[in-house]
Parts: structure tokens; sequence; C-alpha cells
């Protein structure tokens, strides 16, 4: 008799029903490609709209979209692409379903755009021949950014709606009081805006334009700017508006602008109600001013401060010590004062003594200090540390100086940073990796090390010639965690050592020492964590004939109280904890 069909058995219609759930098949296709939701779109006429969604949720090259309104081509490798006819309504009509699953539109992000190379004449068609006033109808983030092409700053109006949240613009605009005006008429309802800019100067034209951009959106929650434009004009702009979170800069890199911000005031009664993330640029003497003189900051938990001036130790410790008293709940502090390596001679230490305040913070959860020179902190500091900081989970202390004196810290070091500092996810550190020694881990680590550390950032630290027992130190110390990223390298800009061949060589072959490490330590974490499994069923096998054993020994040794007997069968001998260690894996 034959078997009746899987579909009569309930199967193949419940795996229908589940993945016809649209909201399902939202979720399962948002992990994949775009190349393979367009195949999944081909599968069945229930997969394809989801499948699309994802394809053209967000666009990163303009070029492959506008390829549906009409074919687009170039006469040679240097010309402009154009449309091959002009759009008719038809080809509106065709395009218009494609165009309302963009969310995400992003312009002159990545130099190797074909969109830079559209010819003004494309945006010109599409403003002329649209069917409807809003291109992308469902957009809701614009990046448009005109650094690889300034003349085409103009053509962003075309995509402007009051449905954009999210916009984000280089400054080099060719009419800022006319972005102004487009971008409050257009786009009302903003809550992000980001404005970044290549070089470090500023113009009056476009300070004036973007405080009246700044100051018309009320809706705004968070801002990004260039660092060089905070200062107390541009802070007390900000401080009006009602709904604004965060206010932080387009880069930190330890460049100092040509005209550095001064903000020389204080904020005012009923300033920033809502700001909880706060970046600053100045002198720390002028941001302590700004943060500890006037009103404070209610809210203010997220505390980001660079100065690019050699900072003298106490001008550190009353910085902290004056903010950590007003704003005693702050959960993340990040601190970077970095000049060039011609000026570090006036740079001087900074030691415990002067982060002391910091200790106060117990909510802080982030904690950064970069600087010049190493920082002069031990691991009986560490301990002093870890006691009074204990939901510390992102910890950077000065992974990257520019001053390559050998460090305190030794990769043994790492240990009493885990035992401090046990719920770290994320760990910048300098530290010596020239010499491993030969002391072992095997009667310290006894507990889990670093069980949720996903990052280790050494920066530039030294490291010897043979990278393999530095591997094998942190495989054995991080053999708990399936995968740590070892990060080496500097987050400064070039202009900050470029001058000193020596130091860019030192850290060039450092970092490929380190990049060996990255490369190895996957494999070896992997082989551990096999050699734990193995290990583990050893355990459990052993366990199995212990318990066999003392079974057997008591139903073949004694039938009864009185009469004693041998044994029956081989006989099982308990394990001895040397027989136990001695066990082959």
């Amino acid at each position: 008799m034959a078997s009746p069909p899987m579909s009569s058995l309930g199967y193949e219609s419940t795996a229908h029903r589940v993945l016809a759930i649209p909201e399902l098949l939202q979720t399962i296709f948002s992990f994949g490609t775009r190349a393979s939701n367009a195949s999944n779109a081909l599968v069945c006429r229930n997969w394809r709209e989801a499948a699309l969604d994802n394809v053209w949720r967000e666009i990163d090259d303009m070029y492959y979209l506008l390829y549906l309104l009409a074919p687009l081509y170039r006469r040679g490798e240097t010309d402009f692409y154009m449309f091959r006819h002009t759009p008719t309504p038809e080809d509106w009509a065709r395009f218009v379903p494609y165009a309302r699953r963009v969310r995400s539109l992003k312009f002159g992000t990545d130099s190797t755009e074909k969109a830079l190379s559209l010819a003004d004449s494309v945006f010109h068609d599409l403003a002329r021949t649209r069917t409807t006033l809003e291109v992308l109808p469902n957009l809701r983030r614009l990046w448009w950014d005109t650094t690889w092409s300034i003349s085409r700053s103009q053509h962003a109006v075309l995509f402007m709606h009051d449905k954009v949240m999210e916009f984000a613009f280089n400054l080099e605009y060719e009419d800022p009081h006319s972005l102004a005006t487009d971008v409050v008429g257009r786009m009302p309802s903003l809550n992000s805006l980001k404005c970044t800019r290549a070089d470090g100067y500023r113009d009056p034209d476009y300070d004036k334009a973007l405080q009246l951009l700044l100051s018309s959106l009320h809706k705004l929650q968070e801002v990004t700017l260039p660092k060089n434009v905070l200062d107390g004009e541009f802070l007390k702009a900000l401080s009006l508006l009602p709904e604004l979170e965060v206010v932080q800069f387009d880069n930190l890199d330890g460049i100092r602008c040509p005209i550095a911000p001064t903000i020389g005031s204080t904020p005012e009664e009923g300033a920033f109600p809502k700001l909880c993330e706060l970046c600053l640029d100045s002198t720390l003497e002028d941001m302590r001013h700004y943060l500890t003189r006037g009103m404070l900051l209610p809210r203010l938990k997220n505390l980001s401060i660079e100065s690019v001036y050699p900072e003298s130790p106490n001008a550190v410790q009353e910085f902290f010590a004056d903010v950590t008293r007003c704003y005693p709940s702050l959960e993340v502090l990040l601190m970077d004062i970095i000049v060039s390596i011609e000026e570090q001679a006036d740079c001087q230490v900074l030691s415990l003594e002067h982060f002391h305040p910091i200790l106060s913070l117990r909510q802080l959860a982030r904690l950064e200090l970069r600087h010049n020179l190493p920082l002069q902190i031990s691991e009986v500091d560490l301990a002093e540390f870890g006691v009074a900081l204990p939901a510390i989970e992102f910890l950077v202390l000065n992974p990257e100086p520019l001053l390559l004196t050998k460090p305190k810290f030794t990769l043994h070091s790492l240990l009493a940073v885990a035992q401090n500092f046990p719920n770290l996810s994320h760990l910048g550190i300098y530290l010596d990796a020239e010499d491993v020694g030969s002391r072992t881990l095997d009667s310290l680590v006894k507990t889990r090390v670093f069980p949720y550390l996903r990052t280790l950032n050494i920066g530039v630290s030294p490291i010897g010639p043979d990278q393999i027992p530095v591997a094998l130190f942190l495989s054995h110390l991080l053999s708990d965690n399936e995968r740590v990223d070892i990060q080496s390298g500097v987050s400064w800009s070039i202009e900050l050592f470029g001058g000193s061949a020596e130091y860019s060589n030192t850290v060039e072959e450092r970092c490929r020492r380190w990049g060996e490490v990255a490369k190895t330590l996957p494999l070896l974490l992997q082989l551990r964590n096999q050699e734990k499994v193995h290990r583990q069923d050893i355990e459990k096998e052993v366990e199995d004939l212990r318990m066999r054993n003392e079974s057997s020994g008591t139903v073949h040794g004694y039938l009864d109280l009185g009469t004693a007997v041998e044994p029956v069968g081989p006989p099982i001998y308990p394990l001895t904890p040397l027989a136990l260690e001695t066990a082959p894996l």
C-alpha cells in the first residue's frame, strides 16, 4: 500500500504556513546579503515582497536604483552617466514599487560609488519627469556627502520630504543659507542631524547658516558637528533645543583645528533639559568652567572631552575632581589629551593620583583614557580601580601612546585585570609582550577569566619577533571565550606622528606581529575548547566508572551481614586522583 503524501500528514502545510508569515520572513531575510535576498525573491510570490524589501531597503550606490527607472550609459570611461532616454510615465509606474521600499539613501560616502559619475542631467530629468513630489516616499535616512563632488550638493533637495528623520551632509555646500532653508522647510521632523567638514577652517557664512538650521529644528534629538564649531555660541543655540539628547564630534583624532573653539561661557537656567551625552573640545580649564561653574546639566550621563594642548597633571586632577563632584552619576567618561610628537616634550606623566576622583563614579560602565605618555598605573592601582568601579564593562587605558617607553604592564598583568574587572567586554591596554616568561597559569587560573571579553586592543604594545608564545599564552588565558578580536595600531591622525619615521616604522612592525597573533588565536581557542569538551567527556566517563565500582562492591562483596563472598568477574579498582590526572586525552 502506498504511503500517504507528506502534505496529508500536515508537514508541508505547516512549513508553508510558518514561512508565509511576513514578519518572520522579514526577520530571516534581514540577516541575508543583497545577493541572497535577490535569489530569495525568485523562490515564490510569497517570498518576493519580503525579499525585495531587504534588497532595496538601504541604498549605498544610487546608480543601481536609478537604472531601474531608465537605462544609464556613458560614452567613455571619463564621461558621466546619462539616461538613454528621458523617463516616461510608464517608467515611473514600473519604478515606484521599488522606490517605496527604500528607507536609507547614501550618496558620496564611498569614493568608489558609480553614482558619483552621474551627470547633472540625470538629476534634472528626475526633477522634471517625476510623477509625484516625493521620489522616495518612505525614505527615513538621507546621507549626502559632497566631499568628492561639491557641485552635486543642491541635488539632495530632490529626496527631502517631511518623513525623513535623519540627515547627514558635508558642510562644503555651495549655498549654505539655501541649504538651511531647504532642510527646515522640507524636513521639519528631523531628529538626527550630522554635519561633517573635510578641513578644520571656519567660515562666518557657514556658521550663521548652521546656527539658523540648528535653532529651527526643534525635534532634534541627536546632533553631530565638526568639533571646531562647538564653541560658546553654538552650545548656546543647542542648549535651547527641548528634545536634544546627544551632542557629539564628527571625529576624534587629536588634530588641532586652525581655529580652536573657545567656550568662554556657562549654561543658563533651563539649558539642555534632556541632554545625556556631550562631547567637548577645548582646554581642560575652559571645559571645567563650562561644566561646573554655571547651571548643571541635569541628565548628563556620557561625557567625552578632548584637549590638544599639553595639559598639566594638576589640571587633569582638578578637572576630574570638579566634574565628578558635579556629575556623580556619570556612566561613560572619555578623556583624550594628545599633542604632536614635536610638542610632547611639554607633556608630563599621569598617574593614579591624578585620576583618583574618577573612583567616586560608582555607576561608571565605560572609561577611556588616552595621553601622549604611557599611564603610570600599577597592578595595585588596578585593584583599587576594580573595587571602586564594579560596573566597568569597557576599559581603555591608553593603549596607543606616542612615547614608546617600556610598559609597566606585562602579559601576566592581564590576569590582574581579569580578577579586578570580571565584566569587561572591551579592554584596551599598553603592555609588554616581548618576554612571555616561563610563569605558568595552571595554578592561577581556577575560575573563568574574561568570560564576556570580545575585544582586546593592545594598540602599539611591544612584542617580540616570536609571536607563538604570546598566542599560546592568550589562548590559555582566554580559553573560556569562543572568539576574542585582537586589535592593534593607532586611531590618531598620521599628522601627529608623520614627522617621525622611527615611530612610524616601529608601530608598523609591532602591528604586523600582533596581526599574526590575531590570525593564530582563533584556531588556538578552538583547539582549547575541543580539548575542554574532550576532558569533560573523560571526567564524566570516569565518574560513571567510579559509581559502577561502588555499586559493584556493594553487590558482590556482601550477600548478608555474616557471610563474605568473592567478587564475581574481573575486579574493578577505584580510580585515584593520580589516575584521573594521567588519563589519556
